[in-house]
This record gives C-alpha cells, sequence and structure tokens, in this order.
C-alpha cells in the first residue's frame, strides 16, 4: 500500500492506496501518478485539487487516495467529519462483518472466538467451490450469528448454485450473497436474482458508476469500494444511484489499513452493511481508525500511531 500525506496550516490529512494484485496499479505507478498530478498544483486551493482530480479516469487506487486525503482535509479545515461535511446523518451506522478465509474447521473457531471478542456480530464466509457446504457447517458449530457468503466468482453454475442458497443456505441465518458467479455472467445472475431467496450482491461485476445501471435488473445490490471506483466522491455518487434504482449497499474494502476503511465508514450510514475489517486483519497498520462497538460501525478519528514506514 501507499499513504498519502497532505499539510496546511498545521492539518495534517491522510489517505491510502492498497493493491490487490488483480489491479493493474503497483507502489512506483501510485508514486509516479501522485508526483506528477501534484506537481503542477502545489500552492493552489484545496478546490483546484478536487476539480482537477474529478476529471481523472484511471489509475484508480492512486486517485482514491488523493480523494480520501483531500476530503479528510477539507473537513479539518470547516471543522467538520467527513459524513458532516458531506451532510450524512450518522443516526445509526450498520452492522460490520468479520471475514473467515477458505480454512480449517479449527481456523474458523479461532477466527470466531477472536472477532466476537472484538465487537463483531456478522460474518463474511469466502467460499471457493470447493466443499463450500462444510465450511458453512464449520461456522455454524462455532456460532448461530448471522453471515454473508461471499464466493469471489467462483461458481460456475447458476443451476446448482440456486440449490445451494434456497435449500442449504436457507437453513442457517444467511443475510445476503455476494458475487457468486463470474463477473460477466449477467445473464446468469438475472436469472438468479428472480429465483433465488437470498439478495446477492455484486463485487467484482460493479467497479464504478457506469457499471450500476446494467446491474440493475441482475443483482439485489452492490458493494461499493473506494479502491474500485476512485475514492468517496465517486462513491457518492454511486450510493446515489443505486438507491434511485432501489438496490441495496454493502460499503466494502481491499485489505486496508485503518485510513481507507475509515474514510469508507463515513459511508455507511447510508449502506444496508458494511465490510470494513480490514484493520483486524492486516498486521502492518501503523494508524487508528474505525472500530465495531456491538457489532456496528464505530468512527474514530484516523490517527498515526507509529512512524516507521518513512513518513
Amino acid at each position: 500500500m501507499v499513504y498519502v500525506k497532505l499539510e496546511h496550516e498545521g492539518l495534517i490529512a491522510w489517505g491510502e492506496a492498497t493493491l490487490p494484485p488483480y489491479l493493474p496499479e503497483t507502489q512506483s505507478s501510485v508514486i509516479g501518478f501522485l508526483t506528477a498530478f501534484t506537481k503542477p498544483l502545489l500552492g493552489q486551493p484545496i478546490e483546484n485539487w478536487a476539480m482537477a482530480l474529478e476529471k481523472v479516469n484511471d489509475n484508480l487506487s492512486a486517485k482514491a487516495a488523493l480523494d480520501i486525503a483531500l476530503w479528510d482535509m477539507r473537513a479539518q479545515m470547516a471543522g467538520k467529519t467527513i459524513g458532516e461535511l458531506l451532510g450524512i446523518e450518522a443516526k445509526q451506522y450498520p452492522y460490520g462483518t468479520y471475514t473467515i478465509g477458505v480454512g480449517t474447521a479449527e481456523q474458523t473457531k479461532e477466527k470466531v472466538d477472536y472477532a466476537i471478542g472484538e465487537g463483531f456480530e456478522l460474518f463474511k464466509i469466502k467460499l471457493n467451490g470447493y466443499l463450500d457446504e462444510d465450511k458453512i457447517e464449520h461456522y455454524a458449530a462455532c456460532t448461530d450469528k448471522p453471515f454473508a457468503v461471499d464466493m469471489n466468482q467462483a461458481w460456475r453454475e447458476a443451476g446448482r448454485l440456486l440449490e445451494f442458497t434456497n435449500d442449504f443456505l436457507a437453513k442457517y441465518n444467511c443475510v445476503l450473497v455476494e458475487q457468486p458467479l463470474h463477473k460477466d455472467a449477467i445473464d446468469d445472475m438475472r436469472f438468479l436474482k428472480g429465483v433465488t431467496s437470498l439478495p446477492v450482491y455484486a463485487d467484482e461485476s460493479c467497479q464504478r458508476l457506469s457499471d450500476i445501471e446494467r446491474l440493475r435488473n441482475s443483482f439485489d445490490g452492490i458493494n461499493i469500494k473506494l479502491m474500485k471506483c476512485g475514492g468517496i466522491t465517486e462513491a457518492m455518487q454511486m450510493i446515489k444511484k443505486a438507491r434511485e434504482l432501489d438496490m441495496q449497499i454493502l460499503i466494502g474494502c481491499m485489505s486496508e489499513s485503518s485510513v481507507g476503511c475509515t474514510a469508507a465508514a463515513h459511508l455507511t450510514p447510508l449502506a444496508d452493511y458494511a465490510d470494513l475489517d480490514g484493520p483486524y486483519l492486516v498486521a502492518n497498520d501503523p494508524f487508528t481508525g474505525v472500530k465495531m462497538k456491538v457489532g456496528r460501525i464505530n468512527i474514530n478519528p484516523t490517527r498515526l500511531v507509529e512512524l516507521n514506514f518513512g513518513v
């Protein structure tokens, strides 16, 4: 990952670019983009930076990092939180998931016990198309708390998936199914949406604002991630569009630190669910921020806690 630090009249704002292997960006490309983009803007008003950034249509993780930092700085300058600056009423934050990766029954229990101890009340179970029923049963042996399943495009047969959701998952406390088929299997997903007993959310199928319209008849909801869409600015546009189409919303993350997850957390009062457990899963988070409280998102200011990464 790459961190962005902005300083203005004693204020410090942070952004983050997280680089999962399936995205084309690298640390070098992010640093190169940020260096080239910011150089001609030095000394200009912050709104000039924001307007110039909105015109960028690639380097999305790098764009997200700077967009997050700009929103953080603008909020601090206004004496508000990012959510307050966006006009979001934070009456109640949604439940947040803790991810259970593919593993043994013993590993599942260890993760469930840890997450419950950290305040989680909702889980996300990763499936890979191999012995998935066993993975659910391993989880159910540990707890009866509700869960989502994330298939990451692993399934290939719509018919078998229908049986799995309606006949198997229906026996458990599953709240949603995320990206079960390949991202381009839109016709199969349209069939499934009409007959499955559980809401189905798009992740890999939905990257940006321009994707939402074509997905409206194939998915019940979308997973919005700042690193996919280029930051808070477009994420807000995606939320508005999804609600106009009566679609549900999950605010998610990559393997992000407290910087990216806290930024995304400000949007979660507008969502149905949140998946912002990155700070609990990464081993090298130099910041503190969003946490869980009785199962729900609990925002705390982003704070740097260690200085060993060269800032």
